[in-house]
């Protein structure tokens, strides 16, 4: 009768997860808020704090953004699951601090390639050359380029070095490119350089594929991205499956997306696209 009473309180028993902002507001306090909402109906006790703040007793740590992520890696009394970080910092994190993929996994703050491809040959359908500007290869670079070639497509790069400034890098890259695909790589895209990248494009008739909705309302022409709602419901599942498991799948890509056009950069470029609606059909999104 006792194995059977202490087996049920085991059971009984809430998944204790601490959630860790990088920053307040903003996309982290919209994920933070879905999540509490996607979990309120589980046996999950879901606490709040920020990366300045000590983390007590969790069964499960979310780290969320790169901030966090990185503060966190080393804690290794919990399993962490990140989310808001690219494939390239979570690989790295994984690789400096040596962590097991069933105590640390992510969803990538990055979209799959295939899926930016896919929206590229949507959207313009008759662009055959693709510009990228990275500071370190991505991981999946072979497979950018494997998946190009089958669209008859080129992946034209250029590495932003010490030797080879952004502003040199991106001149080379407008010569050669007929879109230029950006990858969430804070060295070249943040709140200094973004301004000069787009009009610089612009300048060139040159249009920039983006990855979130600040970069389309920015002057991306278009992108493909994961809401903070469609990523917390994702990893609600994942919590979800950890407090029977206690084992976190593998690092994965945001499933559902979305995808907004900026219908004014559209007629400044003399461009026809279809809607955001179509697009995100044509690359297969769900209704």
């Amino acid at each position: 009768a006792l194995s059977i009473f202490w087996t049920q309180a085991i059971i009984a028993a809430p998944l204790n997860v601490t959630v860790v902002l990088s920053e307040e507001g903003g996309a982290y306090q919209e994920f933070g808020d879905a999540l509490r909402n996607r979990l309120s109906q589980t046996n999950v006790l879901l606490g709040f704090t920020s990366i300045n703040q000590h983390v007590h007793d969790s069964d499960l740590i979310i780290a969320v953004g790169m901030k966090a992520a990185t503060a966190l890696a080393k804690n290794k009394s919990a399993a962490i699951f990140n989310v808001f970080i690219p494939q390239e910092g979570y690989s790295r994190l994984q690789q400096e601090f040596a962590r097991r993929a069933d105590t640390f996994s992510a969803i990538y703050l990055d979209q799959p390639i295939e899926r930016q491809l896919n929206l590229i040959g949507a959207a313009l359908p008759n662009i055959r050359h693709i510009g990228i500007l990275y500071t370190t290869p991505p991981n999946d670079l072979h497979a950018m380029r494997e998946f190009a070639a089958k669209r008859k497509m080129t992946v034209h790069e250029q590495m932003v070095t010490p030797e080879n400034s952004l502003s040199r890098a991106l001149q080379e890259l407008l010569r050669n490119s007929e879109v230029i695909l950006a990858l969430p790589d804070a060295a070249i895209y943040n709140a200094a350089t973004i301004r000069n990248i787009l009009l610089a494009s612009y300048r060139a008739n040159v249009p920039i594929i983006g990855f979130s909705v600040n970069f389309v309302r920015a002057g991306g022409l278009c992108a493909v991205f994961s809401t903070p709602a469609q990523i917390a419901s994702q990893a609600g599942s994942v919590i979800v499956q950890y407090a029977d498991t206690r084992s976190l799948p593998a690092a994965q890509y945001a499933q559902e997306f979305e995808v907004l056009v900026n219908i004014q950069v559209t007629r400044s470029l003399n461009l026809n696209l279809p809607s955001s609606t179509e697009l995100h059909k044509q690359i297969g999104g769900r209704p």
